[in-house]
Protein backbone atom coordinates (compact mmCIF):
# COMPACT_ATOMS: atom_id res chain seq x y z
CA UNK A 1 0.00 0.00 0.00
CA UNK A 2 1.54 3.18 -0.91
CA UNK A 3 0.18 5.80 1.77
CA UNK A 4 1.00 9.17 1.60
CA UNK A 5 0.40 12.04 4.05
CA UNK A 6 -2.13 15.18 3.50
CA UNK A 7 -0.85 17.73 1.82
CA UNK A 8 -1.29 21.37 3.23
CA UNK A 9 -3.77 22.41 0.97
CA UNK A 10 -5.55 19.04 1.66
CA UNK A 11 -5.48 20.53 5.32
CA UNK A 12 -7.21 23.64 4.51
CA UNK A 13 -9.59 22.35 2.39
CA UNK A 14 -10.67 19.66 5.42
CA UNK A 15 -10.70 22.57 7.84
CA UNK A 16 -12.74 25.33 5.31
CA UNK A 17 -15.49 21.83 5.31
CA UNK A 18 -15.84 21.70 9.04
CA UNK A 19 -15.82 25.60 9.11
CA UNK A 20 -18.80 25.91 6.80
CA UNK A 21 -20.99 22.95 8.47
CA UNK A 22 -20.32 25.06 11.88
CA UNK A 23 -20.86 28.89 10.75
CA UNK A 24 -24.69 27.61 9.03
CA UNK A 25 -27.53 29.69 11.26
CA UNK A 26 -30.68 27.95 12.45
CA UNK A 27 -29.40 24.87 14.15
CA UNK A 28 -26.53 23.79 15.57
CA UNK A 29 -26.31 20.31 14.24
CA UNK A 30 -22.25 20.40 13.96
CA UNK A 31 -19.68 22.51 16.10
CA UNK A 32 -16.11 23.14 14.98
CA UNK A 33 -14.01 20.59 16.07
CA UNK A 34 -10.97 21.32 18.60
CA UNK A 35 -8.41 20.12 16.09
CA UNK A 36 -5.98 19.58 19.65
CA UNK A 37 -8.42 16.43 20.20
CA UNK A 38 -7.45 14.91 16.82
CA UNK A 39 -4.30 12.53 16.91
CA UNK A 40 -2.50 11.46 13.79
CA UNK A 41 -1.72 7.89 14.03
CA UNK A 42 1.01 5.10 12.35
CA UNK A 43 -0.83 2.85 10.10
CA UNK A 44 1.94 0.99 9.83
CA UNK A 45 1.28 -0.24 13.57
CA UNK A 46 -2.20 0.89 14.15
CA UNK A 47 -4.42 -2.10 13.35
CA UNK A 48 -8.15 -0.95 11.56
CA UNK A 49 -10.88 -3.35 10.71
CA UNK A 50 -10.79 -1.35 7.28
CA UNK A 51 -7.90 -1.22 4.70
CA UNK A 52 -6.79 2.36 3.41
CA UNK A 53 -7.66 0.17 0.30
CA UNK A 54 -11.08 0.09 1.39
CA UNK A 55 -11.37 3.64 2.35
CA UNK A 56 -9.99 4.74 -0.97
CA UNK A 57 -12.33 2.23 -3.17
CA UNK A 58 -15.19 4.52 -1.28
CA UNK A 59 -14.16 7.31 -2.15
CA UNK A 60 -13.45 6.32 -5.81
CA UNK A 61 -17.49 5.17 -5.39
CA UNK A 62 -18.77 8.55 -3.87
CA UNK A 63 -16.74 10.22 -6.60
CA UNK A 64 -15.84 8.88 -9.68
CA UNK A 65 -14.17 12.00 -11.28
CA UNK A 66 -11.10 11.43 -8.95
CA UNK A 67 -7.89 10.80 -10.49
CA UNK A 68 -6.29 7.66 -9.04
CA UNK A 69 -2.57 8.27 -8.50
CA UNK A 70 -3.66 11.70 -7.02
CA UNK A 71 -5.41 9.82 -3.39
CA UNK A 72 -4.01 10.64 -0.28
CA UNK A 73 -4.69 9.34 3.02
CA UNK A 74 -4.60 9.81 7.22
CA UNK A 75 -5.34 7.45 9.71
CA UNK A 76 -6.93 9.51 12.84
CA UNK A 77 -8.42 9.44 16.34
CA UNK A 78 -10.96 12.06 15.97
CA UNK A 79 -13.29 12.84 18.67
CA UNK A 80 -16.73 12.14 18.57
CA UNK A 81 -15.80 9.77 15.23
CA UNK A 82 -13.25 7.04 16.40
CA UNK A 83 -10.66 6.22 14.53
CA UNK A 84 -11.23 7.16 10.67
CA UNK A 85 -9.59 7.09 7.83
CA UNK A 86 -9.63 10.31 6.18
CA UNK A 87 -9.16 9.98 2.55
CA UNK A 88 -8.52 13.16 -0.46
CA UNK A 89 -7.70 13.28 -4.02
CA UNK A 90 -7.85 15.50 -6.84
CA UNK A 91 -10.57 15.13 -10.03
CA UNK A 92 -10.50 15.94 -13.42
CA UNK A 93 -11.94 19.42 -13.28
CA UNK A 94 -9.23 20.79 -10.85
CA UNK A 95 -11.22 20.00 -7.59
CA UNK A 96 -10.76 18.01 -4.84
CA UNK A 97 -12.65 15.81 -2.92
CA UNK A 98 -12.25 14.96 1.23
CA UNK A 99 -14.00 12.13 3.00
CA UNK A 100 -13.86 10.32 6.21
CA UNK A 101 -14.33 6.53 6.26
CA UNK A 102 -14.85 5.05 9.52
CA UNK A 103 -12.03 2.97 9.88
CA UNK A 104 -13.77 -0.32 12.05
CA UNK A 105 -17.09 -0.58 9.77
CA UNK A 106 -16.19 1.50 6.40
CA UNK A 107 -19.41 3.52 6.93
CA UNK A 108 -18.82 7.36 5.14
CA UNK A 109 -19.10 9.51 7.57
CA UNK A 110 -18.31 12.55 5.90
CA UNK A 111 -17.53 13.87 2.32
CA UNK A 112 -16.86 17.10 0.66
CA UNK A 113 -17.00 16.71 -3.42
CA UNK A 114 -15.72 19.84 -4.56
CA UNK A 115 -15.98 18.09 -8.09
CA UNK A 116 -19.64 18.50 -8.01
CA UNK A 117 -19.40 22.53 -6.94
CA UNK A 118 -20.06 23.82 -10.87
CA UNK A 119 -22.77 25.32 -12.56
CA UNK A 120 -25.52 24.25 -14.46
CA UNK A 121 -28.42 24.65 -15.88
CA UNK A 122 -31.05 23.25 -13.73
CA UNK A 123 -33.10 24.74 -11.32
CA UNK A 124 -34.53 21.93 -9.19
CA UNK A 125 -36.84 22.94 -6.72
CA UNK A 126 -37.00 21.95 -2.76
CA UNK A 127 -39.02 19.12 -3.09
CA UNK A 128 -36.76 17.43 -5.92
CA UNK A 129 -33.33 19.05 -3.61
CA UNK A 130 -35.27 16.66 -0.51
CA UNK A 131 -35.77 13.98 -2.55
CA UNK A 132 -32.01 13.58 -3.59
CA UNK A 133 -31.15 13.77 0.05
CA UNK A 134 -33.91 11.20 1.29
CA UNK A 135 -32.66 8.81 -1.74
CA UNK A 136 -28.54 9.33 -0.90
CA UNK A 137 -29.14 8.68 3.11
CA UNK A 138 -31.15 5.77 2.29
CA UNK A 139 -28.83 4.09 0.65
CA UNK A 140 -26.32 4.47 3.56
CA UNK A 141 -27.92 3.95 6.40
CA UNK A 142 -29.42 1.44 8.49
CA UNK A 143 -33.18 0.97 9.08
CA UNK A 144 -32.48 1.49 12.59
CA UNK A 145 -30.74 5.03 12.22
CA UNK A 146 -33.31 5.77 9.30
CA UNK A 147 -35.70 5.68 12.50
CA UNK A 148 -33.90 7.93 14.64
CA UNK A 149 -33.83 11.10 12.27
CA UNK A 150 -36.21 13.38 11.78
CA UNK A 151 -35.87 16.25 8.86
CA UNK A 152 -34.73 19.89 10.65
CA UNK A 153 -35.18 22.30 7.62
CA UNK A 154 -34.28 22.83 4.01
CA UNK A 155 -32.50 26.03 3.25
CA UNK A 156 -31.62 27.49 -0.11
CA UNK A 157 -28.51 29.25 -0.23
CA UNK A 158 -27.07 32.16 -2.49
CA UNK A 159 -23.60 31.20 -3.82
CA UNK A 160 -20.38 32.45 -1.66
CA UNK A 161 -18.83 33.45 -5.39
CA UNK A 162 -19.84 33.67 -8.78
CA UNK A 163 -18.52 30.25 -9.93
CA UNK A 164 -20.03 28.80 -7.68
CA UNK A 165 -23.74 27.28 -8.04
CA UNK A 166 -26.81 27.68 -5.86
CA UNK A 167 -27.23 25.06 -2.94
CA UNK A 168 -30.25 24.01 -1.06
CA UNK A 169 -28.59 22.88 2.96
CA UNK A 170 -30.91 20.00 3.79
CA UNK A 171 -30.57 19.50 8.52
CA UNK A 172 -31.84 16.39 9.78
CA UNK A 173 -31.70 16.00 13.42
CA UNK A 174 -31.32 12.67 15.68
CA UNK A 175 -34.17 11.80 17.96
CA UNK A 176 -33.24 10.24 21.29
CA UNK A 177 -36.52 9.48 22.98
CA UNK A 178 -38.79 11.95 21.00
CA UNK A 179 -36.02 14.51 21.80
CA UNK A 180 -34.11 16.05 19.25
CA UNK A 181 -30.15 15.94 19.99
CA UNK A 182 -28.01 19.23 19.77
CA UNK A 183 -25.25 17.76 18.25
CA UNK A 184 -26.12 14.72 16.52
CA UNK A 185 -27.96 14.61 13.19
CA UNK A 186 -27.06 15.11 9.26
CA UNK A 187 -26.52 17.45 6.90
CA UNK A 188 -26.45 17.45 3.19
CA UNK A 189 -26.03 19.80 0.44
CA UNK A 190 -27.64 19.47 -3.31
CA UNK A 191 -26.79 21.55 -5.99
CA UNK A 192 -29.37 23.57 -7.20
CA UNK A 193 -28.37 23.65 -10.66
CA UNK A 194 -27.15 19.98 -11.26
CA UNK A 195 -29.10 18.19 -8.53
CA UNK A 196 -25.72 16.41 -7.27
CA UNK A 197 -25.09 15.82 -3.62
CA UNK A 198 -22.01 18.34 -3.29
CA UNK A 199 -21.18 17.20 1.01
CA UNK A 200 -22.51 14.91 3.07
CA UNK A 201 -21.96 14.63 6.69
CA UNK A 202 -23.20 12.84 9.73
CA UNK A 203 -22.51 12.85 13.92
CA UNK A 204 -24.02 9.98 15.53
CA UNK A 205 -22.04 10.06 18.88
CA UNK A 206 -24.60 10.64 21.92
CA UNK A 207 -24.62 7.96 23.92
CA UNK A 208 -27.45 7.40 26.09
CA UNK A 209 -25.50 5.90 28.78
CA UNK A 210 -24.10 9.41 29.66
CA UNK A 211 -27.87 10.86 29.91
CA UNK A 212 -28.60 12.59 33.42
CA UNK A 213 -31.70 11.28 33.41
CA UNK A 214 -34.48 9.12 30.94
CA UNK A 215 -36.98 11.41 32.10
CA UNK A 216 -38.32 13.59 28.86
CA UNK A 217 -40.92 15.68 30.90
CA UNK A 218 -39.20 18.62 31.87
CA UNK A 219 -39.26 19.89 35.55
CA UNK A 220 -38.50 23.83 34.39
CA UNK A 221 -41.06 25.36 31.95
CA UNK A 222 -39.89 26.75 28.82
CA UNK A 223 -41.47 30.22 30.28
CA UNK A 224 -39.56 29.83 33.88
CA UNK A 225 -36.37 29.16 31.64
CA UNK A 226 -36.93 32.40 29.79
CA UNK A 227 -36.64 34.32 33.47
CA UNK A 228 -34.36 32.67 34.28
CA UNK A 229 -32.33 34.10 31.30
CA UNK A 230 -33.27 37.39 31.48
CA UNK A 231 -32.69 37.80 34.92
CA UNK A 232 -28.82 36.04 33.64
CA UNK A 233 -28.75 38.45 31.70
CA UNK A 234 -29.67 41.64 33.66
CA UNK A 235 -27.19 40.51 36.44
CA UNK A 236 -24.50 40.44 33.34
CA UNK A 237 -22.10 43.71 33.63
CA UNK A 238 -22.04 43.33 29.64
CA UNK A 239 -25.35 43.31 29.12
CA UNK A 240 -27.22 44.97 31.79
CA UNK A 241 -31.13 45.57 32.88
CA UNK A 242 -31.95 47.74 30.31
CA UNK A 243 -31.33 45.47 27.27
CA UNK A 244 -32.37 42.38 29.46
CA UNK A 245 -36.08 44.50 29.53
CA UNK A 246 -35.92 44.10 26.12
CA UNK A 247 -35.78 40.37 25.34
CA UNK A 248 -37.49 38.81 22.85
CA UNK A 249 -37.59 35.04 22.70
CA UNK A 250 -37.61 34.06 18.91
CA UNK A 251 -38.09 29.90 19.65
CA UNK A 252 -37.76 27.93 22.75
CA UNK A 253 -36.94 24.02 22.33
CA UNK A 254 -35.94 20.77 23.99
CA UNK A 255 -33.16 19.24 22.87
CA UNK A 256 -30.81 16.54 24.61
CA UNK A 257 -27.35 18.94 25.42
CA UNK A 258 -23.14 17.59 25.47
CA UNK A 259 -22.57 19.04 28.72
CA UNK A 260 -18.87 18.10 30.08
CA UNK A 261 -19.39 14.46 29.69
CA UNK A 262 -22.81 13.91 29.99
CA UNK A 263 -25.81 14.40 28.18
CA UNK A 264 -28.32 17.09 29.95
CA UNK A 265 -31.91 17.88 28.66
CA UNK A 266 -31.67 21.51 28.16
CA UNK A 267 -34.22 24.52 27.06
CA UNK A 268 -32.49 25.68 23.88
CA UNK A 269 -33.88 29.34 23.66
CA UNK A 270 -32.96 31.59 20.57
CA UNK A 271 -33.43 35.17 21.34
CA UNK A 272 -32.75 39.29 20.64
CA UNK A 273 -33.06 42.44 22.79
CA UNK A 274 -32.78 45.42 21.39
CA UNK A 275 -28.70 46.04 20.76
CA UNK A 276 -29.45 43.16 17.85
CA UNK A 277 -29.33 44.77 14.44
CA UNK A 278 -31.93 43.55 12.28
CA UNK A 279 -30.67 41.06 10.20
CA UNK A 280 -28.10 39.32 12.89
CA UNK A 281 -28.17 35.83 14.57
CA UNK A 282 -29.72 35.61 17.36
CA UNK A 283 -28.44 34.73 20.63
CA UNK A 284 -28.63 31.34 22.13
CA UNK A 285 -28.78 29.80 25.95
CA UNK A 286 -29.15 26.54 26.79
CA UNK A 287 -30.68 25.85 30.20
CA UNK A 288 -30.91 22.80 32.33
CA UNK A 289 -34.69 21.55 31.84
CA UNK A 290 -34.68 20.56 35.67
CA UNK A 291 -32.26 22.11 37.41
CA UNK A 292 -32.97 25.75 35.82
CA UNK A 293 -28.64 26.10 35.90
CA UNK A 294 -27.83 27.81 32.87
CA UNK A 295 -25.03 25.90 31.00
CA UNK A 296 -24.33 27.86 27.86
CA UNK A 297 -25.00 31.72 26.53
CA UNK A 298 -23.72 33.01 23.12
CA UNK A 299 -25.16 36.34 22.74
CA UNK A 300 -23.49 38.99 19.96
CA UNK A 301 -25.67 41.85 20.83
CA UNK A 302 -23.93 45.12 21.55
Amino acid sequence: MKFRQLSILTLIIVSAMFLAFASEEGAVLFTKENESCTKYLDSATTETDIAFEDAELLLKSEAPEVIVKSTQGELLNKENYGLIWQVSAETTNGRHVVAGVDASNGDLLFIYDGSKKVKGNMNISKEEALKVAEDYIQSRLTVDKLNEIELENVKYKEPAADNLPTEYKISYARIIRGVPSLSDGIQIRVNAETGEVTSYRIRWAMSEKNMTTFDTEPSIMDSEASKILKEYMANEPTIGIEKANTLDIISSDLVWKENNGTTTLAWWIQFKDSSFEENAYPGAAWIDAYSGEILTVVYSGD
